[in-house]
């Protein structure tokens, strides 16, 4: 079993529905509060028409190579690839 040892929080800093969002993602203690240790990234998410359907473009940025690095060798790729691939099942709900 593992042991989650940070929670985590978005900021969010504009909206324009139904096109796109932006927010600030954060790690947090398990009461919430940011962890200023840990990187920010700041997220902009597109959604556009495509073939009948939507197309979206999700795009995560940090301050630094090494902050990005931190992230990588934290698992993001793995918990993003999985929290992406239940939005189609969440959907269809």
């Amino acid at each position: 079993m593992t042991t989650c040892n940070h929670a985590g929080y978005w900021l969010v800093t504009a909206v324009d529905e139904p096109g796109s969002l932006s927010f600030d993602d954060g790690f947090a203690d398990l009461d919430f509060n940011p962890n200023p240790k840990l990187p920010v990234s700041k997220n902009v998410y597109t959604f556009a028409a495509h073939g009948g359907g939507t197309r979206a473009t999700y795009v995560s940025t940090y301050e630094s190579a090494e902050q990005l690095q931190q992230v990588l060798d934290m698992g993001i790729v793995e918990g993003s690839s999985t929290a992406i691939n239940q939005i189609d099942d969440l959907i269809a709900s």
